[in-house]
């Protein structure tokens, strides 16, 4: 069965934005001090949100959940 997205009780310590599974993933891979949503993390990188989901993908085995 296909993981679905988690909405967590957390925001983004950037832009505020409500925090969900997938950014929680990708903030503790990429060993962020506090969770950041996955703009912020790919603007931070100068990449879209897609080219960051392949990233992740092709460096830690990761993909995003479904409905996201």
């Amino acid at each position: 069965m296909p993981e679905k997205v988690k909405w967590l009780d957390q925001n983004c310590h950037i832009c505020g934005e409500q925090l969900n599974s997938w950014d929680a993933r990708c903030s503790k891979a990429l060993v962020y001090k506090n969770p950041i949503c996955e703009k912020c993390i790919a603007k931070e990188y100068d990449k879209t949100v897609d080219e960051l989901r392949d990233t992740m993908e092709d460096y830690f085995g990761m993909r995003p959940c479904m409905g996201i």
